[in-house]
């Protein structure tokens, strides 16, 4: 049994509106959409993955939330 799987495509973008990082995945015909914010009380919060993910998207010069720090 494989224990790690190779996906077709991942995308992720930032809606500024809700302050949500959305995310796509699709293999094998199969496609799942979800969200993550930075409110870790909120049903959808995991500040560790928000942040993470908003670098990705910084590092590819796409919108994408501030940082901590201050870093835009």
């Amino acid at each position: 049994m494989k224990k790690t799987i190779t996906l077709d495509r991942v995308s992720i973008w930032y809606n500024q509106d809700n302050e949500r990082i959305h995310i796509t995945v699709r293999h094998n015909g199969i496609e799942e959409i979800s969200t993550v914010n930075a409110d870790p009380a909120s049903k959808r919060g995991n500040p560790n993955l928000y942040y993470k993910l908003a670098k990705c998207l910084k590092a590819a010069a796409a919108p994408h939330p501030n940082l901590p720090g201050g870093s835009a």
